[in-house]
């Protein structure tokens, strides 16, 4: 027991004298024992490449729409799962300059994806929710274009 003591403390020793202490924020030029304004400036951190975020939620909703609409016609998942991601393409695509046909383009999804649905319920490897979950998502769409 008092070599595992012994030897625990060497340990702390060693590992104390190979670990700097954490760096001390700098101020920006005020003394930070002059009173509570002084505050730490930090670096700033890189501004982000790539697409602006707009262009990236669009890119990955119809890479994951194109995805979900196989999946469901696999079987693998609901409508309901591949109309969210219709819909989240027209969100993403309403306020972006080419978002004036978002709402047109959003309902010949749902009325393709609730053909779909029809088949497959009438086939029986879907079940009747699906027709029905289609069913809204295209009169949402619909509605969303103006026609009803």
């Amino acid at each position: 027991m008092k070599l595992l003591v012994v030897s625990l403390w060497f340990a702390s020793m060693a590992w104390a004298q190979v670990t700097p202490p954490p760096p001390k924020p700098a101020y920006g030029g005020a003394n930070p024992t002059a009173g509570s304004n002084a505050r730490p400036v930090y670096p700033q951190p890189p501004p982000p490449s790539g697409p602006p975020a707009a262009e990236q939620r669009l890119s990955y909703a119809q890479q994951a729409f194109g995805l979900a609409h196989s999946m469901y016609r696999a079987g693998s998942i609901s409508a309901d799962a591949a109309c969210t991601w219709s819909l989240r393409i027209y969100e993403a695509q309403k306020d972006s300059p080419s978002g004036a046909n978002a709402a047109k383009q959003h309902l010949d999804r749902m009325v393709a994806l609730e053909k779909l649905a029809i088949e497959r319920v009438q086939s029986g490897s879907a079940p009747v929710l699906d027709k029905m979950t289609a069913g809204f998502f295209r009169a949402q769409a619909e509605q969303l274009t103006g026609k009803k």
